[in-house]
């Protein structure tokens, strides 16, 4: 394959900003730590793009770029993520994700496993959140299981207690 075109690649660019913003967001808790991470991993991407091998490979190629550069930022900043408080952030559309009960069931995920959700909510299959959290199929599976079950048990005891 030939180097992505500048069209191309703002076109995918836009098509995987609201999920990457979302994934900047989950590791670094800030919103304007996330615009930077934003910045960086575009003019990385842009700067390597004859390292993507296929252009169906983008969305993954580029949120491993963005995952890499958020932790670089935390990295640099010395922040502790704190994994009590699931942000606020644009991302999150159903009425579900605004109740309390809600958010704090999410609350009480570990912060691979809001990862994983997020990642699967946005419609990921397993193998590319595999690739973008560079762990295997099955932890994501796991992950996921976990995550669920979290989930469910929270929201039972809230809802039947």
């Amino acid at each position: 394959m030939g180097i992505i075109t500048n069209e191309a690649f703002a076109k995918e660019i836009r098509d995987v900003s609201k999920t990457a913003f979302g994934v900047s967001y989950l590791i670094l808790k800030n919103g304007s730590d996330c615009e930077d991470a934003m910045s960086a991993a575009i003019l990385a991407a842009y700067e390597n793009r004859r390292a993507l091998r296929k252009r169906e490979s983008f969305r993954a190629w580029f949120l491993q770029i963005l995952r890499n550069e958020s932790f670089r930022i935390l990295r640099q900043r010395r922040r502790v993520v704190q994994t009590e408080q699931l942000p606020e952030t644009p991302y999150m559309e159903s009425d579900a994700a605004e109740t309390l009960d809600v958010r704090a069931a999410l609350m009480r995920l570990t912060e691979n496993q809001q990862n994983a959700l997020y990642l699967r909510q946005q419609g990921y299959a397993l193998e590319e959140i595999a690739d973008i959290l560079e762990i295997p199929v099955g932890t994501v599976k796991s992950r996921l299981a976990r995550a669920k079950e979290t989930l469910r048990t929270e929201l039972e005891e809230t809802y039947h207690a």
